[in-house]
């Protein structure tokens, strides 16, 4: 038995050797396979932590800029709880900077460059919003109102950003 598979081991080696563009070629093609289904489960990886943030049917998160004082939070939470009718107010979250920055290190995970350009201190709050509507339309132009410049009063102005995911 171990006579025939050393007979088979130096059979192949001779093979290799005789037709060394042939073992180059499928050296490389197995390469490539390999590279291509390594490649195929880091996108899709990438692509589950892309979608972290928009799991629970958030489909629009609203930043508040670091430096928003206690006052504009509470104004831009009155005015998302004063439209019931295009937002599901009991779903409405507010995360704070400890919560923003916990869901950063979950979301930039596999980015270390991104996660250390971030800190507690700086990280921008936010409102994860869950509208009634299908329309995106309306989620948009929802958006729209919390856009840099057009946020609640003049005074507020660039407060809030918002950012939509379609459905």
């Amino acid at each position: 038995m171990l006579a025939r598979i050393e007979y088979a081991l130096r059979e192949t080696w001779a093979s290799f050797r005789r037709n060394l563009t042939l073992t180059m070629a499928a050296v490389l093609t197995s390469a490539i396979a390999l590279l291509l289904v390594g490649a195929t489960f880091l996108i899709q990886r990438a692509f589950e932590n892309l979608l972290v943030q928009w799991r629970g049917d958030v489909a629009m998160i609203v930043f508040v800029r670091s430096d928003a004082s206690p006052e504009q939070v509470a104004l831009i939470d009155s005015t998302l709880r004063a439209a019931p009718s295009v937002i599901d107010v009991d779903k409405l979250r507010y995360l704070d900077k400890p919560e923003s920055y916990a869901e950063a290190q979950r979301i930039f995970a596999g980015d270390p460059v991104t996660l250390s350009l971030l800190t507690p201190e700086t990280i921008p709050t936010q409102f994860k919003v869950v509208p009634l509507t299908e329309d995106t339309n309306l989620v948009r132009s929802l958006a729209d109102q919390y856009s840099p410049g057009r946020c609640c009063r003049e005074s507020d102005a660039s407060t809030a950003r918002a950012t939509v995911a379609s459905r």
